[in-house]
């Protein structure tokens, strides 16, 4: 096949890539896409005819995607440079270095089998060929969404959300099993189609049954235990009597936080009326990332306990009487101009009383390698007009938080920050110091995309699966729900509108799930794979 083809089948990939996941024209994306974007990569990737060709082709589809279905990074003002940029070409690169191992089947093909060992037979079979694949990019795909620079967008589970029963193993295997599901469906049919193009239709039926049916087992699996998780009946053993609110405003564009303020205040106030009117008392009232410009906790001795003149914000806390979560600012050291991404908790009578700093910043935007250093600080302030960074959280901290319904009872959250809620390691930390509900706090107003914020929620919405905890998103501008362990989204608020929701959110009995135990065990597993059956190839080589 000429170059140029296998060129032309790896934009197929990265264009149907990112029409699976949720887009301007799709709102959730396509489940069917999704299992048919890799096939055209695995076929080009097969038709490569050396390395340096499956380099390039990795490089292109990771690329196509990433640009397409992570356009409104463009949105992000002066970190376009770095958030689109370079995310997309790191993203590209390192999906390039996954090529030699992509082309390890082709590489297999030169073996001989003269002494009839099963296990090259096997290493020949199109169904170790299909795991293969499979697992590489299963691998890619956990490589991508992890450690410093992990960019979780653009994968694979980012289609399944209309798949509520496969989807479910994910407390399990994490959201890496239901990647190898359908990748594993991908590369088999690849190879069907590979062998439709040579063979008879009794031998295609012989060369591929074996892998057919374990892909037929493994979703059937699948499917039965997600229908036994999904269906269950689950009962809360207590509630959280909240108010979230989406006040719709982009922090970036405000020039103070005064109408911020106000706007949240008013819909707060309406939020206690809600409740109120249904004979409740608010246990919880929760804002959204970054709605606070002034620092804690200097500005809740200071500055909020004044302003907005208005209406001033502590005052105002304690006349709701209840605990309340605010994004802001908190200052570590202000001379050194050490400052967290936070969540400020104020207790019923609007004291400041703890803070969660956000522990997985955002690379290049929120924080950037060695910005301490003056050279590289000036070199930045010259190309890019700024230098920023925040500084990253070091403990996975929970709150108590006491319930009107149920006297001397409380219930323990924790309050992962905007993009944390793609990461189940920070979550893991989290639910392993108590927590029974997860409150995340979301600001992805700038985008102006309802792509954006759809895809944002379709990530974190495998969390409240993979530990079987009731997930809460407060967002600016969306998309604010509430989310049951089976994944059942039981509140919710349109987006880009402003509004309040009061609700009754659940909290079921807390447990350590599988996954919240072993972690990535399913990805370390595949690794040993791939890595013991390169060490044998070489030493049977």
């Amino acid at each position: 096949m000429h170059f140029y083809s296998l060129l032309i089948l790896e934009l197929t990939s990265g264009i149907l890539l990112a029409l699976s996941v949720p887009n301007e024209l799709l709102q959730y994306g396509s489940f069917i896409l999704g299992m048919i974007a890799l096939i055209p990569h695995f076929v080009a990737l097969e038709k490569s005819k050396n390395l340096k060709q499956a380099v390039i082709l990795c490089f292109i589809q990771s690329l196509t995607a990433h640009l397409l279905s992570s356009y409104w990074l463009t949105f992000s003002k002066e970190f376009a440079l770095f958030t689109l940029g370079a995310s997309a070409l790191g993203t590209a690169v390192l999906h390039s270095f996954f090529a030699p191992l992509f082309r390890l089947p082709s590489y297999i093909k030169s073996f001989s089998n003269s002494d009839n060992s099963p296990v090259i037979e096997f290493l020949h079979s199109n169904t170790f060929k299909a795991i293969w694949l499979a697992s590489v990019y299963t691998v890619w795909e956990f490589v991508k969404s992890s450690g410093y620079l992990a960019y979780p967008w653009g994968t694979i589970p980012m289609c399944a959300y209309s798949q509520k029963l496969i989807t479910q193993i994910a407390d399990i295997t994490g959201v890496r099993g239901v990647t190898f599901l359908i990748s594993y469906f991908a590369s088999s049919m690849t190879f069907l189609l590979l062998d439709y193009l040579k063979y008879s239709e009794k031998e295609i039926f012989g060369r591929n049954k074996a892998t057919f049916s374990s892909v037929l087992l493994l979703f059937t699996l699948s499917t039965v235990y997600g229908l036994f998780q999904y269906t269950i009946k689950r009962t809360p053993i207590k509630h959280i009597n909240a108010i979230l609110i989406q006040q719709n405003y982009d922090p970036w564009k405000q020039p103070d936080d005064d109408q911020t303020i106000y706007d949240s205040q008013r819909l707060t106030l309406k939020g206690v009326e809600e409740l109120k009117n249904e004979g409740k008392k608010p246990d919880l009232v929760v804002w959204s990332e970054g709605v606070l410009h002034y620092p804690f906790p200097q500005g809740s001795d200071v500055h909020y306990r004044f302003y907005p003149e208005l209406n001033p914000l502590l005052p105002f806390l304690a006349q709701i009487n209840a605990p309340t979560i605010i994004g802001a600012p908190y200052c570590h050291n202000f001379e050194e101009r050490k400052f967290s991404n936070a969540a400020i908790i104020f207790n019923s009578n609007g004291e400041y009383k703890d803070y969660y700093a956000k522990m997985h910043l955002v690379p290049f935007a929120e924080h950037i390698p060695f910005s301490e250093n003056a050279v590289l600080r000036s070199v930045l302030q010259k190309i890019v007009g700024f230098v920023v960074g925040w500084v990253p959280g070091k403990e996975f901290k929970t709150f108590e938080i006491p319930l009107s319904d149920y006297p001397g009872e409380s219930a323990v959250i924790s309050t992962p920050l905007c993009f944390e809620d793609a990461f189940g390691n920070i979550f893991a930390g989290l639910k392993k110091n108590g927590t029974e509900v997860f409150v995340n706090m979301t600001d992805d107003s700038w985008s102006q995309k309802k792509s954006a914020e759809y895809q944002h929620f379709v990530i974190a919405w495998y969390r409240a699966i993979e530990f079987r905890t009731t997930l809460v998103r407060s967002t600016n501008s969306g998309c604010t729900i509430v989310e049951d362990p089976s994944g059942h989204v039981i509140y919710s608020l349109p987006l880009f509108v402003q509004d309040e929701l009061s609700c009754s959110i659940p909290i079921y009995r807390n447990f350590l799930t599988f996954y919240a135990i072993f972690g990535e065990w399913f990805c370390f597993l595949l690794i040993c794979f791939i890595c013991l059956t390169a060490i044998y190839l070489f030493l049977y080589r």
